[in-house]
């Protein structure tokens, strides 16, 4: 069985072109989480619902999944920034599955590139696990090239 599950959230293809990659570069399970609602993906309403969803704390249900996260001893965290933060379906997904004595790592994905707020927050919600090490991208997906050997490095060097 593998020891490492990938769960990542993805609304406009960048961070799941970052699991993607990293998933090839290690033998990992991984696990994309679907809300069943999903949000808007253009224009105005993708912003304020996103921004009101981190604001707001909401948890949305999300579909089943595929993999049982507690027989996992290493878990990869992968998202876009929301408004300074993890997105919703991370903060369902954590208020589902008790990450207590794992060892995490976070790959988030902004257009900005600084997410070290987004950082901080969800690595305060994973008490009790380890974050061993994170990476920040900057829209993967628009430069695939060097964006794959960032990723493919930080798992080369965080997974045994």
């Amino acid at each position: 069985m593998k020891d490492t599950l990938l769960v990542y959230y993805s609304l406009e293809g960048n961070t799941a072109f970052a699991a993607e990659t990293a998933a090839q570069t290690a033998d990992m399970d991984t696990e994309r989480l679907m809300p069943v609602s999903e949000p808007p993906k253009k224009g105005f309403g993708k912003f304020f619902w996103g921004g009101k969803s981190v604001v707001m704390n909401e948890t949305p249900e999300l579909a089943p999944l595929g993999h049982d996260p507690g027989s996992y001893a290493n878990i990869i965290f992968a998202f876009p920034v929301w408004a300074g933060s993890y997105p919703p379906a991370i903060a369902s997904f954590l208020k589902a599955h008790d990450m207590n004595g794992k060892q995490c790592l976070i790959i988030a994905c902004s257009a900005g590139g600084n997410a070290q707020k987004a950082f901080e927050k969800l690595t305060k919600k994973l008490e009790g696990a380890q974050v061993k090490d994170t990476l920040s991208l900057t829209d993967p997906a628009k430069d695939k090239e060097k964006n794959s050997e960032l990723i493919k490095a930080f798992i080369n060097k965080n997974l045994p």
